[in-house]
């Protein structure tokens, strides 16, 4: 599934025909960076990013994507920008066909807004698993896209895949960040993040969340890195330096340093003025490289906050986002790898979320015995969008109500590190994809209604007033993150979720 794929040349003179400017040399970029932060998770260390202001209505927001890679079309190294005045939106990127290093047009589309706050999108042209671009007749309908408008946005952009006896639309998960300038942070600056679930690491895990502490000089951009694994002692932390370039990409941060314009390029970063960091990943060029954050497959991550997060307020706050399961491949007539979702609607004590409770209490401490504790105050209750067609379920958000099927239980904050949550746990109920209420989970071998819990971290933090939640759990934890399949089974995998706090 994962593309090798060209990358732009970036360290050539004004004159070559990417228009890319000519930077310092690389003695100039390993200048000796004194890092004032003894520790990446101090809640005292760092300044906060400036914050960007929304755009008004007419202009375009342009973002860096990330850090996804999908069958034919890399969205984790492209350009989405949304047309507010004309709600229209396109991709560029590049594609495994092409010779040229000049970026392709991939996607292209409208949006319009939904009741929910999600975006409609509607594709006109868009990708096929061997890179190939083709009009759509009619579009394709089911992407759909949240925005904080100016600094990032989440989206599930489709593919056609066209390979098999049947033609068949994918979904392509993408992550963005504003991409306009490069890092200026002459003062230790903190980031969390957690990284992107791949479905080849299942059982060796090498980072599963983290936090670095962000230094700039000139053009070179300086990690101070201490990645974490979920319930196991942590890596050892490293620093590295990458160099930022203006390219037709946007503003860019790549690692290793001066290693703009090779295939084998590892790492392609943007560390947004407004508080939002993506990575991509190459693997195909990365040989045993752990990358700039130590997981090896790109990271999604916030601003650290200066001090602890009210937790209170960001469990009582609204949300929406995504799900992303790359091996949640139970046959539906939906892509269910990746679902969009909202949270907070409802309580423990919803109606909607009956079905939920019910399950985690008949295997708390009994049933099959999947759920060791109850989730606590501190969580979020939510799931995906569903509605009934005549060819069957669609994961539509832009109308009606979200299921409640998932538990985000975020714990306690960390003592030491203001926006991280090292003990988080989800909770799958009896009623998620591809059963439900009417038809629920029954284990397997065990004939009891099912529901699993198991190990997750989760980071928190702000973006223009708004929280944001980037949650992971791994499949080589212990118990191991679980989705059911169509059997009752709960096999593991990794996953993520992906929220930005609704302003309506």
């Amino acid at each position: 599934m994962v593309i090798a794929w060209r990358v732009v040349k970036m360290w050539q003179s004004t004159t070559n025909k990417l228009g890319v400017s000519t930077f310092p040399s690389r003695q100039q970029f390993l200048l000796t960076i004194l890092l004032a932060c003894a520790m990446v998770f101090s809640g005292s260390c760092g300044q906060t990013a400036k914050p960007i202001i929304s755009p008004a209505i007419g202009e375009v927001d342009s973002y860096f994507g990330g850090p996804f890679n999908v069958s034919g079309s890399d969205l984790s190294r492209s350009v989405t920008r949304f047309d507010h005045a004309a709600n229209q939106v396109g991709v560029s990127g590049f594609v495994n066909t092409q010779t040229a290093l000049v970026p392709t047009q991939v996607i292209s589309g409208e949006f319009a807004p939904a009741s929910t706050g999600f975006l409609s999108i509607t594709e006109n042209f868009a990708p096929s698993e061997t890179g190939v671009i083709s009009p759509q007749n009619p579009p394709l309908t089911g992407a759909w896209a949240v925005e904080i408008a100016g600094a990032g946005a989440l989206a599930n952009f489709l593919n056609v895949n066209t390979s098999g006896s049947t033609v068949s639309v994918r979904a392509a998960p993408a992550a963005m960040a504003e991409n306009a300038v490069c890092p200026n942070f002459q003062s230790p600056t903190g980031f969390l993040y957690v990284t992107v679930p791949d479905a080849t690491k299942t059982t060796a895990d090498t980072a599963d969340y983290g936090g670095t502490t962000v230094t700039s000089q000139g053009s070179a951009i300086t990690l101070r890195t201490q990645p974490y694994l979920i319930g196991a002692p942590a890596p050892v932390g490293f620093n590295v330096t990458g160099g930022c370039s203006i390219t037709n990409l946007g503003s860019l941060t790549a690692y290793p340093l001066n290693s703009f314009g090779s295939s084998s390029n590892i790492e392609l970063i943007s560390f947004a003025s407004s508080g939002i960091l993506v990575s991509s990943f190459n693997a195909a060029g990365s040989g045993n490289s752990p990358g700039a954050f130590g997981g090896g497959t790109g990271v999604i991550g916030v601003h650290q906050p200066l001090g602890n997060v009210d937790v209170s307020a960001v469990v009582q706050a609204k949300y929406n986002g995504f799900l992303y399961a790359p091996l949640n491949n139970v046959p539906q007539n939906y892509d269910i790898t990746v679902l969009a979702s909202a949270y907070g609607d409802n309580t423990a004590t919803s109606q909607e979320c009956s079905a939920l409770q019910a399950s985690l209490v008949a295997n708390n401490g009994q049933g099959a015995g999947t759920v060791p504790v109850l989730p606590s105050a501190n969580s979020i209750y939510g799931g995906e969008f569903l509605t009934a067609t005549s060819s069957g379920n669609v994961n539509d958000p832009t109308s009606g109500s979200e299921n409640c099927d998932v538990v985000i239980d975020l714990g306690e904050q960390s003592s030491t590190a203001s926006g991280v949550f090292p003990n988080a746990t989800l909770f799958i109920g009896s009623n998620f994809p591809p059963f439900s209420t009417s038809d629920p989970w029954i284990c397997a071998g065990t004939g009891f209604v099912c529901a699993v819990s198991f190990p997750a971290a989760a980071v928190v933090g702000q973006v223009q007033g708004q929280y944001v939640i980037f949650l992971v759990a791994s499949a080589s934890s212990n118990p191991a993150a679980q989705l059911p399949d169509q059997f009752g089974s709960s096999p593991g995998q990794p996953l993520g979720i992906y929220l930005f706090q609704k302003t309506q």
